[in-house]
């Protein structure tokens, strides 16, 4: 299903970050936008976030923004990468499988069928460090591009910690080795097993073949790809697609995330991840 941003109705948060921007002939918002970024990078420091190219393409270029709020009760943190857009389905489909095998949520949850208490940040991270208040994979798709990563939640002085367990989490698949026990210690760098992956590719479908059980949302989806792509993908072809997601094709999807400048962003008591964010980083070998 494709939005306005691509496949983000059925796998990502609603979380965004201010990482692309590109030209609005027909109206203000890009002005609206421009003056918004300006006003709270001003004091942020790190590289401007977005570049407009000739002709509106927009740029992936990666920063960092730190906004210091030391009285809040939780640090916010978001680690992103440019990823693949809406045209390019083969990797397309590989990230919208990852976003599944990642999964996560918050630290207490009712659980329940589709919660994707199974998921990686639920079984890897949020179960194992009780500092961590939330920790939840995203990906928004946009017509030339996309942006995959990471938001998490964490109590003051533990952001920089925080950091490190989101980063070895996208590492681990991508360097990874696969193991076939599903019973085995949460080290920092196993693979995802073939359970996991047939269980996020099932979780993918089923948000998918559920959300089109509205009349409404099929009018809007049918809307929008039109729009966006000048046709309607049947929803068997689309399950066909997340069905040929291979372990290697989710594997190499995380390996290209690492490839491009991270986007970091932080909110709350960041002083630690100010002064750590690059040593963390380069241990990672994230390029900042």
């Amino acid at each position: 299903m494709c939005n306005d941003n691509g496949f983000a109705d059925l796998t990502a948060s609603a979380s965004a970050l201010p990482t692309f921007a590109a030209s609005d002939p027909g109206g203000d918002t890009g002005a609206s936008s421009k003056s918004w970024f300006n006003k709270i990078l001003g004091g942020g420091g790190g590289r401007t976030p977005h570049a407009i190219a000739p002709g509106g393409q927009s740029v992936y270029t990666g920063g960092t923004w730190f906004e210091s709020k030391p009285d809040v009760d939780f640090t916010q943190v978001y680690l992103g990468f440019k990823s693949a857009g809406i045209n390019d389905e083969r990797r397309l489909y590989a990230y919208a499988t990852l976003q599944m095998l990642l999964g996560g949520g918050g630290s207490f949850s009712a659980g329940g069928p589709g919660k994707g208490m199974y998921s990686r940040l639920y079984t890897r991270v949020l179960n194992q460090h009780a500092w961590i208040e939330s920790c939840v994979a995203f990906h928004h798709c946009y017509t030339d591009a996309g942006l995959f990563g990471i938001s998490a939640s964490c109590r003051p002085r533990n952001e920089h910690a925080l950091l490190d367990v989101m980063a070895s989490e996208i590492e681990a698949v991508a360097l990874g080795k696969p193991v076939v026990s599903s019973r085995r210690p949460y080290s920092s760098l196993e693979g995802p097993s073939s359970l996991e992956v047939r269980r996020a590719k099932n979780q993918l479908k089923s948000n998918l073949l559920m959300n089109l059980e509205s009349r409404m949302v099929q009018l809007e989806d049918l809307g929008r790809q039109v729009q966006m792509s000048g046709y309607k993908v049947p929803a068997d072809t689309m399950v066909e697609r997340i069905e040929a997601v291979t372990m290697d094709d989710i594997s190499n999807a995380a390996k290209e995330l690492l490839e491009s400048p991270a986007t970091l962003l932080a909110q709350g008591y960041v002083d630690g991840i100010k002064r750590f964010h690059a040593q963390v980083a380069a241990s990672h070998k994230i390029k900042i």
